[in-house]
């Protein structure tokens, strides 16, 4: 079943030019091969000269079929001004799920994973839980100081609204659409093989019946407004923090409590971009109202 649904994900990288890696036996001990293949992976990128690395990686777990070929991942990647993104993913109702995500090729990456690797090392005494990779991945990237710059990985990574890359297969139905990229399994354990089966004859026999052009999707749109979104927060929080830097006011405190509520959000929950817009309006509030004073 998992080498059916591995071919989908090669028409997928065939279609548009994408290489793919598969790793087929244990190279670690348990949920452990993946950031230690990944690892080898991005190092093995960094190694080469500027010009011939691939910029990016994307992980699917083997428990994915690809059900739109007509989608390019790169719509999902931050745009080239957003610099202090590497990673891109999503969380569920249990936090982080790693089970599609995107790497960016680059040293903050490598820091990021090695960490990962060696939180069971550093911290025996936390309980990591059954997927221990999954959940050492989420308390580094909480984390907001040391790291490679000295503020931990917080800002370097993006959460998309999970149906947009990781699109569950419940139980009783699919979450998704007609024109999304993907399906995903996660959580069915052994009821997963009936419907991973009906899902690869599906797009194995009718695979347009799933499909649509991206501009119909809605994936563009989407993604633009989500990045303008993050670029316009990002650009408000800098433009408080130099009002503050310049000197107090009668509006400070505010200034202050607002633009941290938004970097909290961006950086904890910027999935949510209902919230995000929340905050974002409440600071620009305040810094037209210090403006006019």
């Amino acid at each position: 079943m998992y080498e059916r649904a591995l071919q989908s994900h090669e028409r997928h990288g065939k279609k548009w030019g994408y290489p793919m890696h598969v790793l087929r036996q244990d190279i670690s001990v348990g949920f452990w091969n993946k950031p230690s293949y990944l690892l080898a992976l991005v190092i093995n990128e960094m190694a080469k000269p500027a010009g011939e690395r691939m910029e990016w990686f994307m992980w699917v777990d083997a428990d994915s079929i690809i059900l739109n070929n007509d989608i390019p991942v790169e719509v999902f990647l931050p745009p080239s001004d957003l610099k202090d993104i590497h990673l891109v993913t999503a969380k569920d109702q249990n936090g982080l799920n790693t089970g599609i995500m995107f790497m960016h090729v680059h040293p903050w990456t490598i820091s990021f994973l090695t960490e990962t690797l060696g939180y069971p090392l550093l911290l025996p005494e936390i309980d990591l839980g059954r997927s221990a990779d999954q959940e050492a991945m989420r308390l580094v990237l909480n984390k907001t100081t040391e790291g490679p710059a000295g503020q931990g990985y917080a800002g370097g990574v993006a959460y998309l609204p999970r149906p947009w890359i990781n699109t569950y297969e419940w139980d009783w139905a699919y979450e998704g659409k007609r024109g999304d990229l993907l399906v995903h399994f996660p959580g069915l354990g052994e009821k997963r093989w009936p419907h991973m089966a009906k899902w690869l004859d599906i797009v194995e026999m009718t695979p347009q019946k799933w499909k649509l052009p991206l501009e119909q999707t809605g994936y563009l749109t989407k993604t633009e407004a989500y990045w303008s979104q993050l670029r316009d927060a990002k650009n408000r929080i800098q433009i408080a923090e130099q009002r503050l830097q310049a000197g107090k006011s009668r509006s400070s405190a505010r200034i202050e409590q607002a633009a941290d509520a938004l970097k909290k959000v961006i950086l904890e929950d910027s999935d949510e971009v209902d919230r995000i817009q929340q905050r974002l309006e409440d600071l620009n509030a305040l810094l037209e109202q210090t403006k006019t004073l």
